[in-house]
């Protein structure tokens, strides 16, 4: 775990990635935290317990990740997890970095008979004003169907992946899934 000591005024806590707060205007602009770079085929999972990311599995077949993929903190998925989320951009983001993003759509997908919402946002700094699943290249929603489709069949695993839904329905999923505790962990301000 990351410990960070105050020395003046004598607290210890560690930092849990999964309790980063919602941005202020969430759930149209969310915080996104990266687990797996655009174009890794390594799936590394956050373990808050440890405060490091750890190594899930290597996928089995020659596909690499088309896209940044992470979830979003204080959201709670049917499966138990944070929801997931892909950030569009034109160059991986390293793992563990925090992505102010805006929402974009959503793809369909079940995974062991639970849904599995990907969640596909573009970051606020984007050069592109991409507002809406029409505004995004039609290949790069192609090749990462696709890829979700088919990355755990070597695997024996079964996925079901439907269709690419616009911003709205995303809208009503990152609702639907938020957490409201307030983080019980403070979050540090650096050059406090």
């Amino acid at each position: 775990m990351l410990y960070i000591t105050g020395t003046a005024i004598g607290i210890e806590y560690f930092m849990n990635l999964y309790k980063i707060p919602h941005h202020e205007n969430a759930p149209s602009i969310i915080n996104g935290v990266i687990e797996i770079s655009k174009g890794d085929s390594a799936k590394y999972e956050y373990d808050s317990e440890m405060d490091l990311f750890r190594l899930d599995r290597c996928l089995s077949s020659a596909m690499v990740y088309p896209v940044n993929y992470g979830f979003i903190p204080m959201t709670k998925a049917a499966d138990g997890d944070p929801l997931d989320i892909m950030i569009y951009n034109n160059i991986p983001i390293d793992r563990g970095t925090l992505v102010q993003c805006y929402v974009v759509g959503v793809l369909e997908m079940t995974d062991g008979g639970d849904n599995d919402y990907k969640i596909l946002t573009v970051p606020c700094t984007h050069i592109r004003r991409i507002k809406r699943i029409s505004d995004v290249d039609p290949m790069f929603l192609n090749i990462t169907k696709n890829f979700f489709k088919h990355y755990k069949d070597l695997e024996g695993k079964k996925v079901t992946v439907g269709d690419w839904l616009g911003r709205e329905k995303a809208l009503d999923i990152i609702r639907e899934d938020m957490l409201y505790d307030t983080p019980t962990l403070p979050v540090p301000r650096q050059y406090e």
